[in-house]
Parts: structure tokens; sequence; C-alpha cells
């Protein structure tokens, strides 16, 4: 799915949210805990932004940025040689050993195989604007969605409060679960681009099993036939 490419401020989604009676309580904080929360429950790649930074290793450990999501690459910063996520139980697993570069992570801590030097960081994160506020897509299908849970989750404190019947809060996430199912098979729906890359990695005659040193470039890349005859 590569429709959704434009983000809008939370701002727009808390206004709409105001316009109803029972919602005038909903703060902006409130806002973005419930955004947030939204977004770590669908956790679709479009909802994150791509970043990379350079980190640097002393005593085979560095910090990882704040708005870290999820990592997706960690390569070298001089030879660019991708580093594997460590299978060892203990922090200091693998040191010493040069044939394969390898990382672990513990809270915002990273943990390298090697001693010192600079690493390259390729992650996912929250896209936030220049107060700091979460950026979301700016797609109907998810902008309505988010509406409807924040509006579910303030229904359900209204209805334990004994503030409206059980009839409204049912209704209210029956529009939710609706709205939720269309967003997550409209940000799965694969793009004709994204459809092509796959169908060539599921149709290799060879396998290419060495991918992750480069970086998975070349997976997607066409397969060349070529027949000698002799």
């Amino acid at each position: 799915m590569q429709k959704a490419i434009d983000y809008v401020n939370l701002r727009e989604v808390l206004s709409r949210l105001l316009r109803h009676p029972l919602l005038q309580n909903v703060n902006l904080e409130q806002a973005i805990q419930y955004a947030i929360d939204f977004m770590g429950m669908f956790c679709l790649p479009e909802m994150f932004t791509t970043k990379e930074c350079v980190i640097e290793i002393d005593a085979h450990r560095g910090a990882l940025p704040c708005d870290l999501i999820e990592i997706l690459m960690v390569r070298t910063h001089c030879g660019h040689e991708p580093l594997r996520h460590m299978t060892s139980s203990f922090l200091d697993g693998h040191r010493g050993n040069r044939r394969e570069l390898s990382y672990k992570t513990q809270g915002r801590v990273i943990y390298t195989s090697f001693e010192c030097g600079e690493i390259d960081l390729s992650y996912k994160s929250i896209p936030v604007d220049d107060e700091g506020l979460p950026l979301l897509i700016n797609h109907p299908k998810y902008l309505k969605a988010l509406e409807l849970y924040i509006k579910t989750q303030a229904f359900t404190v209204l209805f334990d409060q004994g503030d409206i019947s059980a009839t409204v809060l049912n209704h209210t996430e029956q529009e939710y679960a609706w709205a939720a199912g269309q967003l997550h098979t409209e940000m799965k729906m694969p793009s004709v681009a994204e459809m092509e890359s796959f169908t060539r990695m599921m149709n290799q005659l060879l396998p290419r099993v060495n991918e992750f040193h480069t970086g998975f470039e070349h997976l997607g890349d066409r397969e060349n036939w070529r027949e000698h005859r002799g």
C-alpha cells in the first residue's frame, strides 16, 4: 500500500471529536496517549517513518535513539558490514569473534560483539511535528478508525460512570470494529510495484541465501535465465 504518503496533525482528529457533545472533556494529552496506543495495536509500517543515525560504540555498548520503535537493520559505519542479532544468552557473548558481527539490545542500550567503533542504525519511529505531537496518516479510513477508537475509550469511561447506556457504547464499539477492519485491509493491500518485488522474491530458481549481507538491496531484482547450448 503506497497511497498514504502525507501526514496530518493530531489536532485535526481532536477537533473532529470535540464536535460531539459527549466528548467535550477529551483533551490533547488524552488524544496523544490514545493515538500512541492505537499505533501500537496496529503496528502498520505506514504509520511510522524510517530514520537512520550513527551510534558511537564504547565498551561494547551504545545509546539507542529515544524515538526508536523498531530496529530495521544495523551495520558498521565504515565497512557497511551488517550485524546479525546476537544469539548468546550473555551480554558479552561473541566478544572477540570477528567472523560474524552481532548485536543485542536491552532497554535503550545496544550491545555489540566489537568493543568500540561506530554503527549505522536504520529504524522506525513515530513521525512528529515541530511541537512533538504525533503526525497521522492523511487517509480517511485511518483517521476515521483512530477517531472511533478514541471515542470508544472515552465512552467506556462515561459508561463506567453511568452517564451513557450499554446500547450507546456497544454501537460505538461496533462502528470501531468495522472501521478497524477496513483500515487493516486497506493498509495490507500491496501496490502493483510491491507485488512485483514480492513475485520476484517468490519465483527464484536459485534461492538467495546471502541477501542479509547486502542489506536486501538486490532481493527483488529480476533473475536472468541464460541457456547455453553446446
